[in-house]
């Protein structure tokens, strides 16, 4: 249940319980695949395979986690209008259709279209992924058009071979399964799909379970738990309850944000009896839902700032803040709490715990312009943790702007950063893997000069003069 007080610009989410899920360690994504998808004309394809012929920064390739070496991160560079921010909204759009059946009925499919062509619509988006849960890996391609998927299909997949084994396809409304389903069960998925044209199966298999093959629910384990995604609008309602739930991350957090050089010496989160509370904060306490005594757990957020948390524990209503120790004049700290808080520091709160989930608990993690609202210096802290954190279990993939991380050479490998280019009008996806330069030379240079492309040189004041 979501309450929104809008004249005072708070929001009231409710919760039953909030608890970290059991995560599934060793998780990773090896390719998407995206064609006819927004500004990608032609299939391009993203992948975190290693090129093993490069002996440069090694600890950043997984040898030891699963069956196929992969790579810990990637890097995705382009200039504004490029499109790498598709690529993040290709994963998002797989994962929405993968676990919401009603996710596609509700867009306007037209305008996910690659649009800026005469015969525009004539062919299905196409998108497939690529990834591994639990030791098995899987493919699960999806073609759609306005009105209807075309082909839908899971497989498990055997990289080492280069071979797929069916799970199961569909095109339209008929189903080809690995395990033969008996008529009844093939009949009403026939007719639950012919009711649902643009649902996926996968997301129809969770609300109605009809796949008798495990596999299909593991997939899906993937795509519920296992891919973050964090776009640049994304905040956490749940972040008090997230980090009170959950020590170790709540430990993590604490010791790098303030390591991130924003004036915070020191973060904790502070527990007062509801009455009290209460009792200081008239106002935000009269604007509560007035069945407060039903409810368990309760996140106040102004604007897209967490404010607090109200919990019921044996019995006994607390709320918890985070609140900060701010340096400031001759070394005083003060306290203040999130909603005094910089954007830079509010962003960093954001990604702050999926990086440990990429660090610690195996997932992977994307995160679409990773340096929006924080300085050079904070996103290259952020990656270098990452990047030389040697006991990382999990991936993190971003988009960015932040071209210094390219002169860092202990920060990315050759086959980490990636590229995103405009041409005729669309976008063309690759990897600096592909320039066959010697290790010396500096990406950070080369990119700046143009020699990869997927930047733009803009001088207005000679497009004025003309």
């Amino acid at each position: 249940m979501i309450i929104f007080a809008s004249e005072k610009a708070l929001s009231f989410i409710q919760i039953n319980n909030i608890s970290e899920s059991s995560l599934n360690r060793n998780t990773m994504i090896l390719r998407l695949i995206l064609k006819n998808f927004l500004s990608f004309d032609d299939e391009a394809q993203f992948d975190m395979f290693p090129n093993m012929k490069r002996t440069q920064l090694a600890g950043h390739v997984y040898t030891d986690l699963c069956e196929v070496p992969l790579l810990k991160q990637a890097a995705i560079y382009g200039s504004n209008g490029a499109g790498k921010s598709n690529v993040v909204k290709a994963m998002e759009f797989l994962r929405a259709f993968a676990l919401d059946k009603d996710f596609a009925k509700n867009l306007e499919l037209g305008k996910f279209f690659y649009l800026l062509k005469k015969d525009a619509g004539k062919e299905p988006i196409s998108l497939a992924v690529e990834f591994e849960i639990q030791q098995h890996f899987f493919f699960y391609e999806v073609e759609l058009t306005e009105t209807f998927v075309a082909k839908e299909g899971l497989y498990e997949s055997f990289p080492k071979e280069g071979k797929l084994d069916l799970i199961y396809e569909r095109k339209q409304e008929e189903v080809e399964f690995a395990q033969a389903a008996d008529e009844a069960i093939a009949e009403a998925t026939r007719k639950m799909l012919e009711k649902n044209p643009l649902a996926s199966l996968m997301a129809l298999n969770r609300e109605f379970p009809i796949i008798a093959d495990a596999r299909c629910a593991l997939a899906a384990q993937w795509f519920n738990g296992q891919l973050e995604i964090i776009g640049v609008h994304t905040f956490l309602p749940t972040l008090i309850d997230l980090l009170r739930d959950n020590q170790p991350m709540m430990e993590f957090v604490r010791q790098l944000v303030s390591s991130l050089e924003v004036g915070v010496n020191d973060m904790t989160l502070q527990e007062t009896d509801f009455d009290s509370w209460a009792k200081q904060h008239i106002a935000i306490a009269q604007n509560l839902p007035g069945d407060l005594d039903k409810v368990k757990s309760l996140s106040l957020n102004a604007n897209t700032t967490p404010v607090l948390s109200i919990n019921v524990e044996n019995g006994v209503r607390k709320v918890y803040q985070l609140i900060f120790d701010n340096i400031g004049k001759g070394g005083f700290v003060g306290t203040l709490d999130t909603s005094m808080q910089s954007d830079g520091t509010l962003r960093a709160l954001t990604l702050l715990p999926a990086l440990y989930y990429a660090c610690k608990q195996g997932k992977t993690v994307v995160v679409d312009e990773i340096n929006c609202c924080l300085s050079p210096t904070m996103v290259k802290g952020i990656v270098e943790y990452f990047a030389k954190t040697a006991d990382t279990n999990g991936q993190l993939i971003f988009t960015t702007h932040d071209n210094q991380l390219l002169d860092e050479r202990d920060m990315l490998r050759s086959d980490e950063i990636w590229f995103v280019d405009k041409r005729e009008g669309a976008s063309v996806l690759y990897s600096h893997n592909d320039f066959k330069e010697h290790h010396t030379i500096s990406p950070f240079r080369g990119y700046n000069e143009g020699r990869y492309g997927a930047i733009r040189f803009v001088n207005l004041l000679k497009d004025y003069a003309n």
